[in-house]
């Protein structure tokens, strides 16, 4: 996420009553787990704020996701390549 992301989801989740500690936890749960198990959590962030947390995780899933697809592509073709 850019910066300019960035300002507009703390603003999100601060409107939505989200505090700081919330947000590093589920940092901290990406970091461990991974976006797709902290996507598939039934409360990514505490209260209204769990759908917009949702969102992002399923996003970013999406995104890995290519970027695993695009890697193994690599990796076979060097490979192969003598």
């Amino acid at each position: 996420m850019g910066s300019d992301g960035a300002v507009a989801a703390a603003i999100t989740v601060d409107r939505l009553g989200t505090l700081p500690r919330a947000l590093a936890f589920l940092g901290e749960t990406v970091r461990a787990g991974g976006t797709r198990f902290a996507a598939a959590l039934p409360e990514p962030l505490p209260g209204p704020a769990a759908a917009a947390a949702r969102g992002w995780l399923e996003a970013a899933a999406m995104v890995t996701r290519r970027v695993d697809a695009v890697l193994a592509l690599r990796v076979t073709h060097r490979e192969a390549t003598p």
